[in-house]
């Protein structure tokens, strides 16, 4: 009975040891990508470290990806000078029709064509909307991938405590 005290008082020593450094929570690092957006700019995952990413995977054909544009906009244009950057990634899609949507939309966050590499990165992409939330250290944030749309407000509330 002692040794299994001992044995539980050492894994409960070394779980709190590792609660600071997200081990404990289940962090994940974010696979590094490497974009282009349509005005010709690299945009790269180790670019951002210390913000709050946003990975939108999205298609110009998709209903539930055009409602929830408007949403990221605002979010966008509100946080974006306290650490949050909106990354769209356009799937499945033609750049014509994506470069409309942007214009249409007034979509202010940078915007890119998929490359094969990041949807087998992040994937598959098995649906769109899907979107993935990266904390200011590159790691995944735990329950941060969802499959549909964010309806308004949503994106917001999941942010803002990441953003203090």
């Amino acid at each position: 009975m002692e040794k299994l005290l001992k044995i539980v008082v050492v894994a409960l020593f070394s779980v709190m040891m590792f609660a600071g450094t997200g081990w404990a929570q289940g962090a994940k690092k974010a696979p590094e990508f490497n974009l282009t957006d349509l005005n010709g700019k690299q945009i790269t995952l180790s670019s951002l470290k210390g913000k709050i990413v946003v990975l939108n995977f999205w298609a110009s054909w998709c209903p539930p990806c055009k409602r929830e544009i408007p949403d990221f906009v605002k979010t966008y244009e509100k946080y974006k000078d306290k650490g949050l950057v909106i990354v769209g990634v356009a799937v499945s899609s033609k750049p014509d029709d994506v470069k409309a949507l942007v214009k249409q939309y007034n979509i202010t966050y940078p915007v890119a064509m998929a490359s094969g590499t990041i949807e087998q990165d992040y994937g598959p992409i098995t649906g769109v909307p899907t979107t993935f939330i990266i904390d200011k250290n590159s790691n995944l944030v735990p329950g941060g991938k969802r499959i549909g749309m964010f309806s308004e407000g949503e994106l917001e509330k999941v942010i803002e405590p990441l953003l203090k």
